[in-house]
C-alpha cells in the first residue's frame, strides 16, 4: 500500500476507506513509514501520538494487541493503573484479535485506559493508552467486530525509548540505570551501562551530556544529573570495572568466530573490540602509543580523568581475551594489506585525529618559541607527567578557541603557571561557545580571563619568541534565515595582549599520511575517512569510526561508533554484508518524523520542582596547584535523591510489517 487507510493521530481521526483522495496528518511525512526494511511494507505504526494503518491485510485489533503486549511487559509495576491496566487492555485486545471482540466490555476497557493515562507515574502508563482511546472513540467497530487474524508471517518491532535515550549516541537505557540507582543497586545500574561500553567510570566523568539537553525535566526545573549518576554507578559497583570481567566469563569461541584487527586503542577502537569479543570473535588491538586510551588519555587532563582509572577500565579487553600490541603504528609498522594477509578477516580503523592546527594567520612563524598547537600542548603535558617531569609556564598565556580542548588547555596552563595570567580569546559570545558550559564556569572560577567577541589577527614574534597577540574586536550581525547570528570585525578595534605563549586550540585533524595507495581507503574533503552509514569504508572488510571518520568528537560519540562498527563487522563476517539492524531503522523513523521533538511537559502539579544536585568540587584556589581530580562523586543519599528526579519519560513506538524483519534477535530494544 502507498497511503494511509485509517488512523487516529494526535487526537484527530483519519478515515480514507471511502474517500477518493486520501487525507493524512499535517506535517507528518508518511513516506518514511512506507517500508521498514527493503521490500517489507509497514502495515501499521503505533505510538504515543496514536496509530496509523496502511494495509487492510492486518486488523487494527491484532496490531494494537501486539503493542499492548509490549506495554504490559514494560510496566515497571510501581503504580496500579499501569500494572493492572496494561493487563486488562492486552487481554481484551487478544480476544478481539481472535475474533471474540463482542465478548469484551469495551466501556470498562475505555475507563481503564483513561485512568491509566491520567494517573500513571511514568511515560509508559501515561502515553500508551492514547492509541487505544483513539481507536475506541473513532473506530470501535474495528475492535468489536474484528475477524480473527489469519496465521501469516506478519512481523512487529517495538522500541521503548525516551528523549534522553535518543539523544545518547550509544542509546543507553538511561531511565533504567537511574531506576536501579534509586532502588539502591548501583551494581545493576553499571550492568545496564556495560551493555554498551566498558569505560563507564571514564564516561561518567567526561561525557558531554547530550542526554541532559534532551531531558524533559528541563521543562520543570533542571535536567537530571545523568552524567554524575553514571559516575556514581561505576564508583559504587562493588568492584572496579575491569574486575567484573573474569577469565571464566570470557565468551566462548563459536564456529563463526573470526580474527579481527582494531587499529587504535581510543574509545572507538576499545568499544569495537569490546562488542566483538562479546560476540566470541578474536580481537587484536594495535596502538601507536605505549598505552591504551587514545585521546581520552592523551588529551583529557588528569584533573578531569585520572589516568589510572582509564587504564583500569581498558584492562577489561584483556580479561575478555583481547590482546594489545603497543607502539605499533599504521603506515610505519604495518599496513591494511599486511593485516589482511596475516589472516585478519576484518579491520576497524579508530586512528583518531592526532594532528593539531595553528591559526593560519598571515605571515605567522609556526616555529616561534611559545607558539603552540592545543593538542600538542596537552600531549606534551601527559608525556612529561608520565615521565615524572615537572613543567612550568613563565609568563602570560593566550588560548585561542573556546571548545572543550581550549578549556583543557587554559585550565592546564593555569596549573603550570609560575607567574602571569591566562586569557581565552573567542570570536563569538559565551552563549555560542561549543565548550561544555560547566567547563567555562570552572575556568572562570580558576581566575582565567575570557575575551569574547575577539579574533586573532597576528601572532607577534621577536627574536624567535612570542611576545604577544594582536586581536580585533568582533560584533554580531543580524540573524540570518535560520536565526543564527554571524560575526564581523569592528573596523579600527585592533588591540594587543602581550604574552609569552599563544596556544591555538581551534581543532585537530587526522594524519592522512598513515595510508598508502594500496590500502584503498578514500578520504573526504575534510581529510577524514569516508564511511557509509554502517561505517564500512571504500575497501571491503575495512570499517572506521570515531574521530577518524567524523572529525574531532567526544568520548561518547567515539564509543557509539565502536558499537555500531562491531555490529556491522559481525554481520560482515557472517554474510559478507552488513545486514539490517532494526533499532537503527526505528531510530531514523523517530528522528525523521520528529516523534519525540514535542515531548510534552508534565501536567501542572504532577511533578514538584526539585533542585538538581550539583557535585562538589575542590576549591579553585586549591585545585589550581595540583592535578588531582577536582570533582567529588555523589554519596548514596545524594545519588538516590537525584535519581528520584527522573520522570521515566518512556515512549513506546512500534511498527507492524507484512514480512519478517531480519536482525531482530541481534538487537532488540530494552
Amino acid at each position: 500500500m502507498d497511503e494511509l487507510i485509517y488512523g487516529v493521530w494526535e487526537g484527530r481521526p483519519y478515515d480514507n476507506r471511502r474517500r477518493p483522495e486520501g487525507e493524512s496528518p499535517e506535517g507528518l511525512d508518511l513516506e518514511g513509514f512506507m517500508s521498514f526494511n527493503s521490500g517489507n511494507p509497514v502495515t501499521g505504526f503505533v505510538g504515543p501520538q496514536g496509530f496509523l494503518i496502511f494495509d487492510n491485510r492486518v486488523t487494527l485489533a491484532h496490531t494494537l494487541w501486539r503493542y499492548y503486549e509490549r506495554t504490559m511487559k514494560l510496566s515497571c509495576g510501581r503504580c496500579t493503573p499501569c500494572r493492572m491496566g496494561s493487563v486488562v487492555i492486552a487481554e481484551a485486545l487478544e480476544k478481539a484479535a481472535k475474533g471474540e471482540g463482542r465478548a469484551v466490555d469495551w466501556e470498562l476497557v475505555m475507563e481503564v485506559a483513561r485512568q491509566m493515562r491520567e494517573t500513571s507515574l511514568c511515560g509508559i502508563g501515561l502515553t500508551t493508552p492514547e492509541a487505544l482511546i483513539g481507536a475506541l472513540t473513532y473506530f470501535p467497530e474495528l475492535l468489536r467486530d474484528a475477524p480473527a487474524q489469519p496465521p501469516v508471517k506478519h512481523d512487529f518491532y517495538a522500541v521503548a525509548t525516551a528523549p534522553c535515550i535518543e539523544a545518547c549516541p550509544a542509546h543507553v537505557n538511561i531511565p533504567r540505570y537511574i531506576d536501579y540507582i534509586r532502588d539502591g543497586h548501583p551494581e545493576l545500574a553499571t550492568g545496564v551501562l556495560l551493555e554498551h561500553y566498558p569505560l563507564v567510570g571514564s564516561c561518567g566523568r567526561v561525557c558531554v551530556r547530550p542526554c541532559e539537553k534532551a531531558c524533559v525535566r528541563n521543562k520543570v526545573d533542571a535536567p537530571v544529573s545523568i552524567k554524575d549518576l553514571k559516575r556514581y554507578a561505576a564508583d559504587h559497583a562493588g568492584a572496579p570495572i575491569e574486575q567484573l570481567f573474569i577469565e571464566s566469563e570470557k565468551p566462548a569461541a563459536t564456529p563463526v568466530s573470526a580474527h579481527v584487527a582494531v587499529v587504535g586503542a581510543g574509545p572507538a577502537g576499545i568499544n569495537c573490540a569490546y562488542h566483538l569479543l562479546k560476540r566470541g570473535h578474536f580481537v587484536d588491538i594495535f596502538e601507536a602509543k605505549p598505552h591504551a586510551g587514545g585521546m581520552a588519555r592523551l588529551g583529557i587532563p588528569a584533573y578531569r580523568l585520572p589516568n589510572d582509572l582509564l587504564a583500569s577500565e581498558t584492562e577489561a579487553i584483556e580479561r575478555m581475551g583481547g590482546r594489545y600490541f603497543f607502539e605499533k603504528a599504521l603506515g610505519r609498522d604495518f599496513t591494511i594489506d599486511s593485516l589482511l594477509k596475516r589472516g585478519y578477516r576484518a579491520v576497524f580503523l579508530g586512528v583518531g585525529c592526532a594532528l593539531g592546527q595553528h591559526l593560519g594567520l598571515p605571515d605567522e612563524d609556526v616555529t616561534a618559541k611559545g607558539y603552540l598547537k592545543g593538542l600538542d600542548f596537552l600531549l606534551d603535558i601527559e608525556a612529561k607527567q608520565t615521565e615524572g617531569v615537572e613543567l612550568e609556564l613563565d609568563g602570560d598565556v593566550v588560548v585561542v578557541g573556546c571548545g572543550n580542548v581550549a578549556m583543557d588547555c587554559c585550565r592546564s596552563a593555569r596549573r603550570l603557571l609560575k607567574n602571569g595570567r591566562v586569557t581565552v580569546s573567542y570570536r563569538r559570545t559565551r552563549a555560542s561557545a561549543p565548550a561544555d558550559p560547566a567547563e567555562i564556569t570552572a575556568a572562570l572560577e580558576e581566575d582565567i580571563e575570557f575575551a569574547f567577541l575577539t579574533a586573532p589577527k597576528r601572532v607577534l614574534v621577536e627574536d624567535g619568541r612570542v611576545v604577544g597577540i594582536e586581536l580585533v574586536r568582533m560584533e554580531e550581525t543580524e540573524p540570518d534565515a535560520s536565526g543564527r547570528r554571524g560575526v564581523r570585525a569592528v573596523e579600527g578595534s585592533e588591540f594587543v595582549i602581550p604574552c609569552r605563549y599563544v596556544i591555538a586550540a581551534i581543532g585537530q585533524k587526522m594524519d592522512g599520511s598513515i595510508f598508502c595507495e594500496k590500502d584503498g581507503i578514500r578520504l573526504t574533503r575534510r581529510g577524514t575517512i569516508e564511511v557509509k552509514d554502517d561505517l564500512s569504508t571504500s575497501r571491503p572488510g575495512v570499517f572506521a569510526g570515531g574521530d577518524a571518520a567524523a572529525g574531532p568528537t567526544s568520548l561518547i560519540w567515539g564509543m557509539a561508533d565502536g558499537q555500531t562498527a562491531a555490529q556491522s563487522i559481525h554481520e560482515w563476517l557472517l554474510t559478507e554484508d552488513t545486514g539490517f539492524i532494526p533499532r537503527r531503522r526505528m531510530t531514523a523513523m523517530i528522528h525523521d518524523a520528529k516523534l519525540l521533538d514535542h515531548c510534552p511537559a508534565p501536567r501542572a502539579g504532577a511533578v514538584l520542582p526539585t533542585p538538581r544536585h550539583h557535585v562538589a568540587h575542590l576549591p579553585a584556589d586549591e585545585r589550581i596547584h595540583h592535578w588531582e581530580e577536582v570533582e567529588f562523586g555523589m554519596t548514596d543519599a545524594e545519588a538516590r535523591r537525584e535519581a528520584s528526579r527522573c520522570m521515566r519519560c518512556y515512549r513506546l513506538f512500534a511498527a507492524a510489517t507484512l514480512l519478517p524483519i531480519p536482525g531482530k534477535s541481534e538487537l532488540e530494544a530494552l
